[in-house]
């Protein structure tokens, strides 16, 4: 057995030679908050093994952000300067590869921040690099998005150890869901054939819609879900891995459990309600619910958070879906019992959808479509995107076809042995 550090050598290799799949002579960027220096010097180093012609890294430091919405003038919390362009243009043009590490120093420190000033200092900040954020959704070149533990998120998931064990522990947990074994080996791709076989059944239907029920009562004694999602004309469900529009394979998250496709924005009839925490602008929602008709959200609420809701339906386009995936709950991140209040894992946990942009990946051909082909087929183009968990022990899912005839999906959160024979 390997020591832990190790195993997170391994973990950083697995992350740029399957993650990304770095190919030599490529430029990498390491996006990470400046607590995470230690783990981004590990990917580093894995990137210059695998030939990289450089590696840059975007550090954040999530104190100074907080500094400027606490004395900043509100006026000035939508200016970024020009100077960013060349650098988002010049990355798309030499395809650089890129890697975001999750994994916050300071969970809290927004908890209660003015959601508002939040809002306008995200959005200013996606609007300004909306190229680069666009390519990778197209996958014109290659990402992934990993963690690192950081003492307070590892309170957060195990609030009854000291700090150093729930390091320790939260350590082992992203090596576990990464299938990242104890001698330091990867079963990564050993996982991504078995996820992509349910993309295969998936693809080989014409799937028109997806019904979400979930029988279990709610607090006004209806199902928790009783929701439709239609899909574009074009669907195309993905999982695991993923190519580039040059045919470079890789995978976009690590970990992942989940077959996702794009939705159309038109098409969303019924409610359903929140099953984990989720987090529109930084800061926690939990116990929201949603009420859908012609596509749209129009009647919503939440047990906490209500007020960022408020700002986030605000945002032009984020009343609509832009994703919806499927996750058994056979998934280890599931099985683990752990509640992560980070999205890479919980929405690695449950059935999810995600209000707001969607992914033109998920449309057949999408990737190389102009955005008004995209608009034309139902794509989302909002400048938002938020992945909020409904999936339970009891959610059923059932594929609806054009001519009416339906295929079970999942039974009790369980995908149906048609769809994977390993849970005959």
């Amino acid at each position: 057995m390997q020591t832990l550090q190790n195993q997170i050598a391994s973990y950083a290799e697995l992350i740029v030679t399957q993650g990304v799949n770095l190919q030599p002579g490529r430029s990498l960027v390491i996006k990470a908050e400046v607590g995470s220096r230690a783990f981004v010097r590990e990917l580093m180093a894995a990137g210059y093994r695998a030939g990289a012609k450089f590696v840059e890294v975007d550090w954040s430091d999530p104190l100074l952000v907080a500094e400027r919405l606490t004395h900043s003038r509100p006026e000035y919390l939508e200016f970024l300067p020009d100077a960013l362009l060349p650098q988002v243009e010049e990355r798309i043009r030499d395809g650089w590869s890129s890697i975001s590490v999750v994994g916050k120093e300071y969970p809290d420190l927004l908890k209660d921040a003015d959601a508002e000033k939040v809002r306008l200092l995200q959005t200013a900040f996606y609007g300004k690099t909306d190229a680069w954020r666009a390519a990778l959704m197209r996958n014109q070149t290659a990402w992934c998005v990993c963690a690192v533990p950081t003492p307070a998120w590892a309170r957060q998931v195990f609030p009854e150890m000291a700090e150093e064990a729930a390091i320790q522990s939260l350590w082992q947990a992203i090596l576990a869901a990464a299938h990242v074994a104890p001698d330091g080996s990867s079963h990564w791709q050993d996982h991504v054939r078995q996820l992509e076989q349910v993309a295969g059944f998936l693809n080989s239907r014409t799937i028109d819609s997806l019904h979400f029920y979930d029988p279990t009562p709610g607090s006004d004694g209806k199902p928790s879900t009783d929701l439709t999602i239609g899909l574009t004309a074009q669907p195309y469900w993905v999982s695991g891995s993923s190519p580039t529009v040059d045919g470079l394979v890789f995978s976009p998250n690590i970990p992942t459990e989940e077959a996702f496709a794009t939705p159309h924005r038109g098409r969303a009839e019924g409610w359903t309600r929140s099953s984990k925490p989720f987090f529109p602008f930084d800061q926690e929602v939990t116990g929201g619910w949603f009420r859908f008709a012609g596509g749209a959200v129009v009647e919503y609420g939440a047990e906490k958070g209500q007020n960022l809701l408020d700002q986030f339906f605000g945002v032009e386009g984020c009343r609509h879906l832009g994703e919806v995936a499927l996750v058994d709950t056979q998934s280890p991140i599931f099985q683990s019992g752990l509640l992560f209040y980070n999205t890479l894992f919980d929405e690695n946990a449950a059935i999810h959808m995600a209000f707001g942009r969607g992914y033109p990946i998920g449309i057949q051909g999408g990737g190389t479509m102009a955005p008004d082909e995209l608009d034309a087929l139902g794509l989302n183009l909002s400048s938002l995107h938020l992945d909020t968990m409904i999936g339970t022990e009891t959610m059923n899912v059932t594929a609806i076809y054009a001519d009416g005839s339906q295929t079970p999906i999942m039974q009790d959160g369980r995908y149906t042995a048609q769809v994977l024979p390993r849970n005959a």
